[in-house]
């Protein structure tokens, strides 16, 4: 994946509400609300990143912690350092060894595309 505009949250950074992304993002901070990634968005949750909520995108990447319901268009994986507590969506889901998953997986739809 060839990669223009990334964006970079860092660890120092917490928001609550919801935060809307487009492109390829880290995100090292916390969160507590709802990630929304527009067409074509990548979203990878760093090891420091922590998310209290919900997030929907293209692809994600969980290397943090998230809690809550988790819904990708294609692609959902928990690496080795990732821990998920609540609800996985996605087409294709990969969880490395090491990683955690505790909650429920359904692979059956993708989202709709976001406009």
């Amino acid at each position: 994946m060839e990669v223009d505009k990334v964006n970079l949250i860092n660890e120092d950074s917490k928001f609550e509400g919801t935060l809307e992304f487009a492109d390829y993002t880290r995100f090292e901070g916390k969160l507590k609300g709802t990630m929304l990634g527009l067409d074509g968005s990548e979203i990878i949750i760093g090891t420091n990143g922590v998310v209290d909520g919900r997030i929907e995108c293209d692809a994600i990447v969980i290397d943090g912690y998230v809690r809550g319901e988790i819904s990708a268009r294609r692609k959902i994986t928990v690496s080795g350092s990732g821990r998920v507590i609540g609800e996985i969506n996605a087409p294709s889901v990969e969880i490395h060894f090491g990683g955690y998953f505790e909650g429920r997986c359904q692979m059956e739809n993708a989202l709709p595309a976001k406009n």
